[in-house]
C-alpha cells in the first residue's frame, strides 16, 4: 500500500462537484468524469448517479461520525468555491443526532455509484493503521535498522510544467547537474553510507519497518519510552509492488489465506528470503517527524478520523468528498482524506483503522470486494 500519512503541508488538488439534476442527467444515466469535473482528464471511469434508496444500509449509519470527519475536510476545502456553500452549512449546524446528519447529506448532495473500466461497479477495500515500532535515536546492536528522513538529493520533477503530463517523476540529483533515478530499496538498504547523515531514528524490526513503509507513517517508542510520530515526506521514485502478490504467485501463501499477518509470519520462518522477498517492492518511503499531539494526518492535510477516513486514487475521487463504502462486512459513509501508492483505480478504497494492535489485526485482515458511492454537493454548478 501506501500511503501517505502525516503529511503536514500537502498539495491539495480538489476537483470540483455537481448534481446530476443540474446537468439533466437522468438518474440511470453514466456520466464521464470530466462532466462532473471539468478539471479531470481521466475518461476511464464513470459516475452513476443513483438514488439514495439503493445504497444498502445507507440509513443504518451513524452519519454524524462522519459528518464531525467532513467539517474537518472542509478547512482544507475553504478556498475552493465549489464546497464553499455546503462547507459552511457543514461548519454552521453544529453536531448533530444520526438522524440529522444523515438529512444534512441527503439535502445537500447527490448520490453516485463509482463505475470503472469496462462497467465494473465492485472493487476492492482494503484497511490500513498506524503501525508502533521500537526504536532509537542511536545505532545499538538491537536498534540496527535506519529509518531515513528525505535526502536532499532526491528531487521531485512536474511534468505538468513542461506539457508532458499531469504526473510527476522523482530522481537524484548528480553534482554535475544531471537527473538520474534515484536508488531503490535493495540499493538503499545494503549500502548504507549512501544516506549517512539521514538517519532519523534506528527500529529493531526490519519486517515491521517494511509495514511502516506500507503504511506511510506511524509511531516510534525509544527506550525512554516517548512516543515519536513519524510522517510520510517523500518515495523514491519506484511504483509501489505488492509482495504478497509475488508469494501467492510462488504458491508460498495460499490466495485465501493473504493477509498481512501470513505475510509476516512467513518471512519471520524464511529469514534466509526475507530480504530477498521485501525489496520485490522496490519502492521506499523517506519519512518526517510530526506532532502527535496533532493527530495523524492525510494527504488532504486534515486530521484522520480512525473508522471514518479512507485513502482513495484522487484521479478518480476528490479528496474532501463522502464516499460511502458498501462492503460484505462494512457499510459506512467515510471521508476521502488520504492517498496511497497501493491505492490505484476508480473503485479502490483503503480504509483507516487508527493506531493499536485490535487496528492492526483488522487492518491485516481486510480484504474485501464493495462497492462504493461518491457524494457531490448538489448546489455548485459546473465551471
Amino acid at each position: 500500500m501506501k500511503l501517505y500519512l502525516s503529511l503536514m503541508v500537502a498539495t491539495i488538488v480538489i476537483l470540483g462537484g455537481c448534481s446530476a439534476a443540474a446537468h439533466g442527467f437522468d438518474l440511470d444515466e453514466t456520466v464521464q468524469i470530466a462532466e462532473v469535473f471539468p478539471q479531470s482528464k481521466n475518461q476511464s471511469a464513470v459516475y452513476k448517479p443513483v438514488s439514495w434508496k439503493a445504497i444498502a444500509d445507507w440509513k443504518k449509519d451513524d452519519h454524524n461520525e462522519a459528518l464531525m470527519a467532513f467539517v474537518s475536510s472542509c478547512e482544507a476545502l475553504r478556498n475552493d468555491l465549489r464546497w464553499k456553500k455546503v462547507c459552511a452549512e457543514a461548519r454552521s449546524i453544529g453536531e448533530l443526532d444520526s438522524v440529522g446528519a444523515r438529512l444534512f447529506f441527503e439535502t445537500h448532495f447527490q448520490p453516485y455509484e463509482m463505475i470503472g473500466d469496462g462497467e465494473r461497479s465492485i472493487g476492492l477495500v482494503t484497511g490500513y493503521y498506524l503501525p508502533l515500532l521500537n526504536g532509537s535515536r542511536t545505532k545499538t546492536a538491537r536498534f540496527a535498522y535506519p529509518v531515513y528522513r528525505k535526502p536532499k538529493e532526491l528531487v521531485q520533477i512536474d511534468l505538468k510544467a513542461f506539457s508532458i503530463d499531469h504526473k510527476s517523476i522523482r530522481g537524484r540529483l548528480q553534482s554535475n547537474g544531471k537527473i538520474v533515478p534515484y536508488y531503490d530499496r535493495a540499493t538503499i538498504e545494503t549500502d548504507a553510507s549512501l544516506l549517512k547523515g539521514n538517519e532519523l531514528f534506528y527500529v529493531d524490526d526490519p519486517i515491521g519497518l517494511f509495514f511502516m513503509h506500507i503504511q506511510g507513517s506511524g509511531l516510534i517508542k525509544t527506550p525512554d519510552g516517548k512516543i515519536h510520530q513519524l510522517g510520510y515526506s517523500a518515495q523514491n521514485g519506484y511504483p509501489y509492488y505488492a509482495i504478497g502478490k509475488y508469494l501467492i504467485e510462488g504458491k508460498m501463501i495460499a490466495k485465501e489465506d493473504m493477509s498481512m499477518q501470513s505475510i509476516r509470519k512467513w518471512l519471520e520462518t524464511h529469514p534466509s528470503r526475507m530480504n530477498e522477498v521485501m525489496r520485490k517492492n522496490r519502492s521506499y518511503i523517506f519519512f518526517e517527524e510530526a506532532n502527535a499531539t496533532l493527530g495523524v494526518y492525510g494527504t488532504q492535510g486534515t486530521p484522520l478520523s480512525a473508522k471514518r477516513s479512507i485513502a482513495v486514487d484522487r484521479e478518480f475521487i476528490p479528496l474532501g468528498s463522502p464516499v460511502f463504502i458498501s462492503a460484505e462486512a462494512l457499510k459506512r459513509l467515510t471521508i476521502a482524506q488520504d492517498t496511497g501508492g497501493a491505492i490505484k483505480g476508480a473503485v479502490r478504497a483503503d480504509f483507516f483503522w487508527g493506531q493499536g494492535n485490535e487496528a492492526a489485526q483488522s487492518a491485516g485482515k481486510m480484504q474485501e470486494n464493495g462497492r462504493l458511492f461518491i457524494l457531490l454537493p448538489k448546489e455548485e454548478k459546473k465551471r
